[in-house]
C-alpha cells in the first residue's frame, strides 16, 4: 500500500539515507488532515503517513526523527498530549539543498535542433560556488563548450537558473539558445542526437 503523498514511500521501502530527506519534505509540506492544513505534523500522524508494518519499522521512523531533532533539522514541541514537529532554519536549507542535488532535466521525444548554453563569470566573491555549480550542470549531462561554458541540447533554462539561485549567482549566469554552434556534429555525437 503506497503512502498518501506523491513519491513518498512506505516505511518498508527505504533505503538508507532516504527516510530522513521525506520527512524533512512530510514536515516541510505540512500535513492535510481531513480538509485542513496544519502548519507542523503530529508526530503520530506523520509516522502514519509513512505506514510502518510493525514495531520495527516505527522505531525506525523515530529513530529518524530523533536524528533530525540532533542535527537540528527540525524542533519537537510538545503541546498538551501531542508532539509536533517543526522545519529549523537548518531543516529548510537542508531540504531546498536535497531539492537541488534531486533537480533533473526532461528530455524531450524529439530535440528541437537548439543548443543552451550556459556561460558564467563569477567574480571572486563567489568563488566557493564556481565547482559546485559547474559540477551540477555536468552531473545534468552538460559538456564543457570552453572555459566557464557549458552546452546541453535540451530546454533547461527553468532548471537553470534555479540552481544558480540556490548558489547566489543568478546575476552571473548567461544563458543562450542557438541554432548553430561551432563543431555542432561532434556535439550531436556526444549527446547521441544522430
Amino acid at each position: 500500500m503506497a503512502t498518501k503523498f506523491k513519491g513518498i514511500k512506505t516505511a518498508s521501502e527505504y533505503r538508507r539515507g532516504e527516510l530522513t530527506k521525506d520527512i524533512l519534505r512530510l514536515v516541510g509540506a505540512g500535513i492535510v488532515v481531513g480538509s485542513m492544513a496544519i502548519a507542523a505534523p503530529n508526530t503520530l500522524q506523520l509516522i502514519d503517513y509513512l505506514n510502518p508494518k510493525g514495531r520495527t519499522e516505527r522505531n525506525r521512523i523515530w529513530k529518524t526523527i530523533k536524528y533530525l531533532e540532533q542535527k537540528n533539522r527540525i524542533r519537537i514541541e510538545e503541546r498538551g498530549n501531542n508532539l509536533y514537529v517543526y522545519l529549523t532554519s537548518e531543516g529548510h536549507i537542508k531540504l531546498n539543498e536535497d531539492a537541488i542535488y534531486d533537480i533533473t532535466i526532461k528530455k524531450p521525444y524529439r530535440w528541437d535542433r537548439k543548443w543552451r548554453l550556459v556561460m558564467f563569470d563569477l567574480p571572486a566573491r563567489h568563488n566557493k560556488a564556481r565547482d559546485p555549480f559547474r559540477l551540477k550542470l555536468e552531473d545534468l549531462g552538460f559538456r564543457l563548450y570552453q572555459r566557464s561554458v557549458f552546452i546541453y541540447p535540451y530546454e533547461c533554462h527553468e532548471e537553470v537558473h534555479t540552481i544558480a539561485q540556490w548558489y547566489g549567482i543568478d546575476e552571473c549566469i548567461r544563458y543562450i539558445v542557438a541554432t548553430e554552434v561551432h563543431d555542432m556534429r561532434q556535439f550531436a555525437k556526444l549527446f547521441d542526437l544522430l
